[in-house]
């Protein structure tokens, strides 16, 4: 997010002098922020548990305070980055819950500038990042498989409408590429795609701290969608949308193109009547908002619009939800990938928490998706774990092969 010189240590110093080290961002049970922008505001009200790594380690060090502590130490004092300042360091998952809590200084920046730093004194990262990031720049995906894509459509490489899959779709779970270009085609876009041209979108290297490489892959696919003439890119995938909407502008500049998620774009096309559910799917659910496209990106009405459009469909929510719902752990894929045992038992709680408001589980993000799906079938949980694209296909009468 920053460039190491002395603008962003003055920059970091000052907003070390705003905590008040009041725990707010991670202490169990409501307390009053100290956002100094309203106090309290009228919605306030945060769930008693918060900060995943928090609640799993049960160590302060493993706090946004923590780590701001550590952050302190680390540009204050020159203290070495050891093993175990790492492990704290990147089980962060990036939930932005701690954001939320504290608007004035915002925790998250320090923690990504840190892992920045890291990168920068070319400390070695926890396995696996080293190898997915190489995948990244030699095979264009974190998979670092040297294969074509799974994704079963065949679409015009240039146009106004240009979907980006990004890895998860492509490689793991064209399902959902598939479902979501078919619900766009049956609304009457002219849907395109980069196709092979696509590369990862930088998301995994920009949460590890390796701004270079975001920023390479944030220039080559903003070219891309340019060449290829694009007036809106459309994305399934919370992780991309963010790493599009967010941090492409900060690498490149203003893009000259709309950066919408497939969940905002089917709300707007209910509203203009282009999208009609016909098929009645009963079943009572609970939708899960992703991090990246509920806290970091505010989309929280949109995907509980499209599900309250589906006929038979019941809608109920969790305990926490909106921008107080709670990780599932994959934590921007970091967590996920270098920490499982963590991020297995941060998705075991929300889906224990899923279980008591439905049977069925429905999020907006392939990687919420694949992982809170894996840990419902390793721990045995009897729950139903659903992706929005894919049920919206159904509901469309696309075919039940999608979900």
């Amino acid at each position: 997010m920053m460039d190491l010189t002395q603008a962003k240590l003055e920059d970091f110093r000052e907003r070390l002098n705003l905590c008040l080290n009041c725990a707010a961002c991670f202490y169990r049970g409501p307390i009053v922020p100290h956002n100094w922008r309203e106090l309290p505001p009228p919605e306030w009200r945060t769930p008693s548990k918060k900060c995943p790594s928090f609640e799993y380690y049960q160590f302060r060090s493993y706090t946004a305070l923590g780590r701001l502590t550590l952050a302190a130490l680390v540009w204050r004092k020159n203290f070495p980055i050891s093993d175990d300042l790492i492990k704290i360091l990147y089980t962060c998952a990036g939930c932005n819950m701690c954001d939320e809590i504290c608007q004035t200084f915002l925790p998250l920046y320090s923690i990504l500038a840190l892992r920045e730093e890291v990168v920068e004194r070319g400390i070695a990262l926890p396995e696996p990042l080293p190898e997915m990031i190489a995948g990244i720049e030699e095979f264009y995906n974190i998979f670092g498989r040297k294969t074509e894509a799974k994704t079963p459509e065949k679409l015009p490489a240039e146009g106004e409408d240009m979907y980006f899959a990004g890895c998860y779709a492509k490689y793991r779970l064209p399902k959902t590429a598939s479902a979501t270009i078919r619900v766009l085609k049956a609304a009457g876009i002219n849907v395109a795609s980069l196709g092979e041209k696509e590369r990862c979108c930088g998301f995994l290297a920009r949460w590890s701290g390796n701004r270079a490489q975001a920023e390479k892959s944030a220039r080559y696919n903003v070219e891309a969608m340019k060449k290829a003439g694009a007036k809106r890119v459309i994305l399934s995938c919370a992780h991309g949308y963010h790493m599009w909407k967010n941090d492409y502008p900060r690498y490149v500049g203003p893009l000259p193109f709309e950066v919408i998620h497939v969940t905002e774009l089917l709300a707007k096309l209910i509203e203009e009547r282009k999208i009609e559910f016909r098929h009645e799917i009963n079943e009572k659910i609970t939708y899960h908002d992703p991090c990246f496209l509920g806290r970091h990106g505010k989309v929280y009405e949109q995907p509980r619009k499209v599900l309250k459009s589906i006929p038979g469909l019941e809608v109920v929510e969790m305990e926490r939800t909106g921008k107080w719902s709670y990780c599932c752990g994959a934590g921007a894929k970091v967590t996920l990938n270098c920490y499982p045992d963590f991020a297995r038992a941060v998705a075991a709680e929300r889906l224990r928490e899923t279980k008591q408001a439905a049977e069925t589980l429905v999020t907006a993000c392939p990687v919420c998706f694949e992982h809170l799906r894996n840990t419902a079938n390793k721990e045995a949980i009897g729950l139903k774990v659903r992706d929005l694209p894919t049920l919206a296909a159904e509901a469309m009468g696309l075919g039940s092969r999608y979900t």
